[in-house]
Formats: structure tokens, sequence, C-alpha cells
């Protein structure tokens, strides 16, 4: 399936430093998934935090809206 950044994903993810390879293992491996009200989000940890990514499947793709790092790991893997 193919990926697609969002304008404001591939800006987030420059300001805090977050890598595609990460988000595209996170997205293909995820330690947990979530359901959203209208998209998904999928959580891996890395390093002792955890990385969330939140996306829609679209027209047989995948559009990431926005990737961060938490420490929160309890909040995130609960």
């Amino acid at each position: 399936m193919k990926i697609r950044y969002t304008f404001h994903a591939l800006e987030r993810m420059k300001q805090r430093g977050i890598d595609k390879a990460l988000v595209e293992n996170c997205l293909v491996e995820p330690d947990k998934f979530d359901s959203l009200d209208k998209a998904y989000r999928c959580i891996k940890r890395i390093d002792g935090k955890v990385l969330i990514v939140v996306y829609r499947e679209m027209h047989n793709a995948i559009l990431v809206i926005t990737a961060f790092v938490s420490s929160k790991v309890r909040k995130y893997l609960s």
C-alpha cells in the first residue's frame, strides 16, 4: 500500500526530527493500534518513548496526517 504525507505531517516530522523510515515502521509493525473518529493511530515504542502516527486510509493509500514522539508510554500503550 502506498504511503502519502500531508504537508502538515512533513513539516511536523521535520521539526520533530522524525524520519520517514520510523513512520513507515510504525505503520507496518505497530505495538498498538487505535481507531479514532475519522482516522487511525498507530503507536510504536522506540528508545523508552513512543512514536504516534495519525493517519487515514484513502483510495488504496495511507495518508499520514501527523506524527509525534511522547514520553508518556503508559498513556499510549496501556
